[in-house]
Parts: C-alpha cells; sequence; structure tokens
C-alpha cells in the first residue's frame, strides 16, 4: 500500500523535531514537515498541491486557520489531558499566580482537568490573535505573573511583561496525529477510488452530467470533453428556474448541434444541487426553418407579454378560461377567425401550465417538408416521441388528405393527448362553422375547445386597445403621438375588421408611423380603411348581393363613411338618415 503523504505545519522548531523523529520510525508515511505560525503556516499549506500531500498535520489556532484557507484534510495534534497537567505542575513550581490562555482545542480538556482535579485556575479561551492580545493586556493589569500557552499567545507575552510556560505535545499526541492522519488518507482514498468508478460508468452514459451549486458553481462533471462555453452559459441562464420549479427541460440549437438539457434540483445532505443531463446530438435538418422549433416558458411568454395581444390586453374577456383551461391534460382546440392571435393565446396557455418546465414543441404544418415531415413521423428525437410535453400544432388545413390522416393515426396510436398536452388551431370555414377536419379532430380526441371572439364583436373596446398600442409603438418607433381625433376614433369603431387584431395592428403601425400631428386625423384614416375595402366593392355596382339585406347596408355604410372620411355627420346626410340612425345601424355589425 502507498504511503500517506503528509505535511506537517509545526508550530516551533520543537514539534518539528519530535515529527520528523517519530516519522523516521513509521513505514506507512512519508512526512515533509516545515516550521510557520498562524498566517505563515496558512500560506506555506495554500502553495501545496495535491500531487504533493493527502494530509495536514498542525496544531492550535494554526491549524484551524489552515482549514479556512485550503481544501485540504486537517488534522489536529492533539493537546491532551497529559500535556496540561505536566504544564500545571511546571507552573505550580514557579508561582501560585498564574492563568491558561488558549484556542478551544486547549481550553476544552484544561476545563476537563481542572473539573476533574477541582483546581482552581483562570482559564481564558481565545480564536484569534487579536483577542490574545486583548486577553493577556488584561491579565497584566491585574498582577497575574504567569501564563500557560501554545505558541501564538507564548510570542506575544512578553510585550505586556509576563512569564510564558509552552504547553508543548507530547510523543504520544504526535503518534495519535499521525494515525488519525492514516486513517482519514485511507478513507478518503477509498472514496476517491468509488469517485472514479461512478465516472468511469458515467463517461459511457450516452448523456453528459454537469453539477452546480445553487450560486452557479460548477462542481462535478461526469466528462470534461463537450462543454462549451455557449451550453455553459445556458446552464447557468436557466439554473435559477430549475431551483424554482424543480425540473426543467430546455432545447436549444447552437453550431448545427441540437441540445436537450434536463435540469432537476438534487438535495443531497441538506445542500441543494442542480443536476444537468446533456443529450447532444448533431441537428437532422434546419428544424426550424422546415416547420418544427421549440420554446421555453421564458421564451414563450416574451413572445406573447412584448406582442400586441400581451400589450393591449386584448384576450382580457378570455382570461378566466384560460386560467381554467392552462390547468387541464385534455387536448385544446382554439378556434377563431383569422388575426384573432391564437398563436399568441396558445404560448400564454403553456406559460401556465404545469408542463411549462419543459419546452413547448411547435409544428407547423403548413412548412413541414418532405424531410421535415419523415422527421416528424419516423425519428425518434420528434417531438411525437416526447412525454409531459406542451406540442403545438397549427395550419393542419395545408397537409393532404392523406398526411392529414396519418398525422391523426400517429397521434391516437401513440396515445399522445393522454402522454402530452396537445393544442391545435383552426379557421372557421366559409360558413362561419369549424372546418370538416376541425370537427374531425374535435370528435376524434374529445378535444376541448377555446372560442375566440372577432374583432367586430368587441369595437367598444377599439379606444382602449388604440391607446395602449400608440403607447408601446411610440416607444418602439421613437413617436410622439397622442391618441386619435374623435371621427378617426368612431370611423375605426365603424369598420368591419375582416383580419381582426392583425389587420387592426397593422392598419395601427401605418397610421403611427406616418403621422405627422400629434392626433391620428379622420383624414389618414379613412383614406387606410379603403384601402382595405375588397377589390370592387368601392361601387355600388360591386355589391354582392346575394347576402341578407343588413348586410348589404353595412356595406353600403362603410363604403359613404369612407368616401366622407370618417365623418358620420357628412355620411348621414348623404344616406339620409340621422346620426342616431347610423350609430345603431353601426352596433349591429
Amino acid at each position: 500500500m502507498n504511503k500517506v503523504k503528509i505535511l506537517g505545519i509545526a508550530p516551533y522548531d520543537g514539534i518539528k523535531f519530535l515529527m520528523e523523529q517519530i516519522a523516521a520510525q513509521r513505514d506507512d508515511i512519508e512526512l515533509n514537515v516545515f516550521v510557520g505560525d498562524l498566517e505563515a503556516g496558512a500560506a506555506i499549506a495554500t502553495h501545496s498541491s495535491a500531487q504533493d500531500l493527502d494530509v495536514i498535520i498542525s496544531r492550535g489556532g494554526t491549524a484551524e486557520m489552515i482549514r479556512q484557507k485550503t481544501s485540504f484534510p486537517v488534522v489536529d495534534i492533539p493537546i491532551s489531558v497529559y500535556d496540561i497537567f505536566r504544564s500545571i505542575k511546571l507552573a505550580e513550581n514557579y508561582t501560585s499566580n498564574y492563568a491558561l490562555v488558549g484556542f478551544p482545542n486547549i481550553t476544552k480538556n484544561a476545563h476537563f482537568l481542572c473539573d476533574m482535579l477541582q483546581y482552581d485556575i483562570a482559564i481564558h479561551t481565545i480564536h484569534t490573535e487579536q483577542e490574545a492580545v486583548s486577553v493577556l493586556q488584561r491579565l497584566a493589569s491585574e498582577n497575574c505573573h504567569t501564563i500557560l500557552c501554545d505558541m501564538i499567545t507564548n510570542s506575544l507575552a512578553q510585550k505586556f511583561g509576563l512569564t510564558s510556560i509552552l504547553i508543548t505535545s507530547g510523543t504520544e499526541s504526535i503518534e495519535s496525529a499521525f494515525d488519525t492522519a492514516v486513517d482519514m488518507a485511507r478513507s478518503l482514498e477509498k472514496h476517491k477510488s468509488r469517485l472514479a468508478f461512478y465516472r468511469a460508468v458515467l463517461n459511457d452514459c450516452p448523456y453528459t452530467a454537469v453539477v452546480f451549486t445553487p450560486q452557479g458553481e460548477s462542481v462535478f462533471f461526469s466528462r470534461l470533453d463537450g462543454i462549451s462555453s455557449y451550453l455553459m452559459e445556458q446552464l447557468k441562464h436557466h439554473l435559477p428556474a430549475v431551483l424554482a420549479d424543480g425540473e426543467k427541460k430546455v432545447s436549444c440549437e447552437h453550431k448545427g448541434l441540437l441540445y436537450a438539457l434536463h435540469g432537476r434540483r438534487m438535495n443531497v445532505h441538506g445542500q441543494d444541487y442542480v443536476c444537468y443531463y446533456i443529450n447532444q446530438k448533431k441537428v437532422p435538418l434546419a428544424l426550424t426553418k422546415n416547420g418544427i422549433h421549440y420554446l421555453t416558458k421564458e421564451e414563450a411568454a416574451d413572445a406573447y407579454y412584448n406582442s400586441f395581444y400581451g400589450i393591449t390586453h386584448s384576450a382580457a374577456a378570455l382570461q378566466d378560461t384560460i386560467d381554467q383551461y392552462s390547468t387541464l391534460n385534455q387536448p385544446l382546440v382554439l378556434l377563431g377567425e383569422t388575426g384573432t392571435g391564437k398563436h399568441q393565446l396558445a404560448r400564454l396557455l403553456y406559460t401556465k401550465s404545469r408542463l411549462n418546465t419543459k419546452p413547448m414543441a411547435i409544428i407547423d404544418c403548413a412548412r413541414v417538408n418532405e424531410k421535415s415531415w419523415t422527421f416528424l413521423t419516423d425519428h425518434n428525437s420528434s417531438p411525437l416521441s416526447d412525454i409531459n410535453t406542451t406540442i403545438f400544432i397549427h395550419s393542419m388545413e395545408s397537409l393532404s388528405d392523406a398526411k392529414f390522416a396519418e398525422l391523426l393515426s400517429i397521434i391516437s396510436d401513440l396515445n399522445l393527448t393522454a402522454r402530452n398536452r396537445m393544442l391545435f388551431t383552426f379557421h372557421y370555414d366559409e360558413s362561419g362553422k369549424p372546418s370538416p377536419r376541425c370537427q374531425k379532430l374535435l370528435n376524434t380526441f374529445s378535444c376541448l375547445t377555446l372560442e375566440i371572439p372577432p374583432l367586430r364583436e368587441h369595437l367598444e373596446d377599439i379606444p382602449n386597445l388604440a391607446s395602449l398600442y400608440i403607447s408601446a409603438l411610440n416607444v418602439r418607433l421613437s413617436t410622439e403621438v397622442i391618441g386619435l381625433e374623435p371621427e378617426a376614433l368612431r370611423l375605426l369603431q365603424a369598420y368591419g375588421w375582416p383580419y381582426n387584431y392583425d389587420q387592426f395592428k397593422r392598419i395601427m403601425n401605418e397610421l403611427v408611423s406616418t403621422a405627422k400631428k400629434p392626433y391620428i386625423t379622420a383624414s389618414a384614416v379613412s383614406r387606410l380603411l379603403h384601402q382595405e375595402l375588397p377589390a370592387g366593392s368601392q361601387s355600388h355596382s360591386a355589391l354582392d348581393l346575394n347576402r341578407t339585406l343588413d348586410e348589404i347596408n353595412l356595406d353600403i355604410l362603410q363604403i359613404i363613411l369612407s368616401e366622407e372620411h370618417g365623418n358620420q355627420s357628412a355620411a348621414a346626410k348623404r344616406l339620409g338618415i340621422s346620426r342616431t340612425t347610423l350609430w345603431r345601424m353601426l352596433q349591429k355589425q
């Protein structure tokens, strides 16, 4: 068995000589010993390397300071009861007025000895050199003639005119320290061997494991290769979320590699850690460019709250329903007209769900090509192979009949609606009802439905929507628009908004960007809305007469309002009706 390498830090030459003498008689240790007290001793220890030693042996305050300065195991040379007793008997030969001053390792045994022998000796415990100075100064003022002490206090006693008797460590104390050091080193060697074994096992594992403290200090790597600076930044970035949620999965792509990060909070002996398991592979194809990508909770929240819908709180009327649906596991279809914010609401639902610690997989069927379709349906890294993931599938109308049927079959065969949270979006068909494909999905998987009303059903919200979005645009575009003229606002409320909030956002963006005055004028609104009318609808002869009279009248009313630049009084006069009647007609749309 290899010899135990011991670094000895002796507070005085006597102990150094004794340590070398005893070590020379043993064949299980290799000793290198220096003289150094307190800071000097700690400095020697900090300059030593792990290859040069297994254990440090020192005494008293020096040993305590070395523990604070290094990570090496430190063994104290004990001050035994016999060592203290010898010093007391020696002091009794000189004077009856003496005190004992020392660090806790000395005074603990001194108290025990005095209690056993019923000695009445003043014992003073110190922890630092500054405390020693204070105690010695007070003892000198109290006419104490002699002190029993360790090396630190011994060197200070002369400054105060005190006689000192050094408490020395005997042969049995040093032998005991060597025995303890050998036992400690052997035990640590077993732990190191076991750790090396586990590290070898983890090295053969396909996943890299990295462990962090809550403060972001990395304390363990199962392998040192493959941890790039980018990856370390990602691990540390998500550290607070893992600590808060207990678990988090993140997917990220960098330089042609796809990383799946699985972070878990661990508690070992009362200490919290975060352990990441990292699955690294080459990106099989540019998934983000071909209809498949992932979002974290933070990314989804940023996307929603920085969007028009988050800024204007346009989904406020649905808030209770969203909060309720976010806690459920059933598949959910978000149903509404074009431009009603279905995609953003899907992100909001995900951020509020119990699965928000794991990525949201988004599948855009309109952008899925043949390669990405093969990856989606056949690859074991496909999001359709995930468990406890939010999977958001949209634009299913763009799939061929065969692929639509195949996708439904995969969802059913893999029982994805039970293993994951499935979200879908659909538009209404031309008749204003769910499309046949939507109806098929609803019936096949017993989906919940979240219907998102069009903007024309909430025209009373337009003043609030406009104000909030103008404020956001002023910050983004460095503009100074205050608001809309009353006639301009009424014109916005009179419009039908066939493309809903997306169209409203676009119109407001252009109005603010081109505004030349603090208030957006009715003429500017009228000009833009006139451009929004379908081709041919600007003349009475192109009106679609295959509708109800109310719908035809509403088109005529919008044309007249547009031509009158939003002036409701002028429009009412041309139509031969009162402004009250015109207002009532607008409320019917």
